[in-house]
């Protein structure tokens, strides 16, 4: 096993085992409308031992904890999606400690996500209409990694900031299921493969072609999974594009 395995960043090493173990569950449903509006959802559900390792790191970085035990700050996510021109907030709520359910209607789905200037430049998210079709591109690379927070509002989280890549990481995709593997012994790796992020978008029209996920239904289902976005060692893409 490479030596550079243990020198991996101690924040990025625990968090992405714990979040590994816990298979953190995350589905967001984008529905788009003909005229560029519509609704999303997103239901987020974890384990008992990724809640508990929040409350830790809140508890060591001087977070107060919420009075149910939610590792989910509702009235700050509230806020924060509330801020946003061209968004109502339907429901934001943590019916049980360890899940999320987020409900959001949007004018346009370009104002929603251009709104956000970071995000705009960082090229996470382009929605571009031309020819009478519309598309919606997603690239995640290093470098925009910290936006995804403005696309999945649960990842603007302490936990989920310590998994994030860096630029000049090197560890290859061996050497870290090797140490998954050393760590958590040998069901480590298959929980870290099991872990995944759902994006399902339901475009109003006909679906013309899409990159990255599979279709079914009307809509196209993006999976993403985890390991990918704790390595990034290549840039992620996924593209929907409708008439």
């Amino acid at each position: 096993m490479s030596n550079r395995i243990y020198r991996a960043p101690a924040a990025l090493l625990f968090a992405a085992l714990t979040v590994a173990l816990a298979a953190c569950s995350v589905n967001q449903v984008l529905v788009i409308k003909a005229d560029g509006s519509g609704t999303t959802s997103m239901r987020v559900v974890t384990t008992k031992l990724l809640r508990e390792y929040i409350l830790d790191l809140q508890e060591v970085t001087g977070i107060a904890p919420a009075a149910d035990g939610s590792i989910f700050d509702v009235k700050k996510l509230q806020k924060e999606l509330s801020a946003r021109p061209g968004l109502t907030v339907k429901k934001v709520a943590s019916p049980a400690p360890d899940v999320l359910e987020v409900e959001l209607a949007y004018r346009s789905v370009e104002e929603v996500y251009g709104s956000v200037e970071s995000v705009k430049k960082s090229g996470l998210l382009v929605y571009a209409e031309s020819g009478g079709q519309k598309s919606l591109k997603v690239h995640i690379d290093r470098k925009n990694f910290k936006e995804l927070s403005a696309v999945f509002p649960v990842m603007n989280n302490a936990a989920f900031e310590g998994i994030a890549p860096q630029e000049q990481d090197t560890i290859t995709e061996s050497e870290y299921f090797d140490m998954i593997q050393f760590t958590l012994g040998p069901d480590g790796p298959a929980a870290l493969k099991g872990s995944f992020i759902d994006l399902v978008m339901k475009p109003e029209g006909t679906i013309v072609s899409q990159t990255g996920g599979t279709t079914a239904n009307g809509s196209v289902t993006f999976r993403i999974p985890l390991i990918r976005l704790l390595l990034l060692d290549k840039p992620l893409d996924y593209a929907l594009v409708w008439k």
